[in-house]
């Protein structure tokens, strides 16, 4: 049974975002796997995002030194095997509130004189992105992005995309459709 981890990033409670990543939960389960859900725009941060202060790269633990419910949540990371990040497009790229916690994932990874070392052996990464345009309005960069995050792991990725999302808050969830492809990108993540 796979344990996946959804982390979504929408100031918008209930907006497109969260609607498509609880279908792809819904699709997880029904599949066999157990999913925790983790809401990055409320979670009670001491900083916001990394900064920089290298306490990490310090320690001997594989987390944030800054200890509040990110750290927490990040330090958890390496004990499933799909983490999948949620956001929305936002002027060109991920969400502030995804970011604030992307930024902080550089405590998963020591640098050393040998090359990074991870705790991430069993995990690999997931994608799910919306944006109220095409791929061109900031879903080709936003996938990008994560390609290149899970690659600095050395870690595969999977994608799931809603171009032309729409702006109305929960007339997505009338969308068939994508409701659809989510269950089934939800279940081949629990396969």
């Amino acid at each position: 049974m796979k344990k996946i981890l959804i982390i979504t990033g929408s100031p918008r409670k209930g907006g497109n975002t969260a609607v498509v990543a609880k279908w792809v939960a819904d699709g997880a389960i029904e599949a066999g796997a157990t999913v925790e859900m983790a809401d990055a725009a409320r979670l009670q941060y001491k900083t916001y995002g990394c900064t920089s202060c290298y306490g990490c790269q310090k320690s001997q633990e594989y987390r944030c030194i800054v200890r509040d419910e990110a750290s927490e949540l990040i330090a958890r990371v390496p004990e499933f095997d799909v983490v999948v990040v949620a956001s929305p497009v936002y002027f060109m790229g991920f969400s502030a509130q995804i970011k604030l916690v992307l930024d902080r994932f550089f405590s998963l990874c020591k640098i050393t004189e040998a090359g990074i070392k991870h705790p991430l052996q069993k995990t690999s990464f997931a994608l799910i992105a919306t944006a109220g345009g095409d791929e061109g309005s900031g879903l080709n960069l936003v996938k990008k992005n994560m390609e290149m995050a899970a690659g600095f792991f050395g870690k595969p990725i999977k994608k799931f995309s809603v171009p032309f999302a729409p702006a109305e808050p929960g007339e997505i969830e009338t969308n068939a459709d994508i409701k659809e492809k989510a269950m089934s990108f939800g279940a081949e993540l629990a396969s």
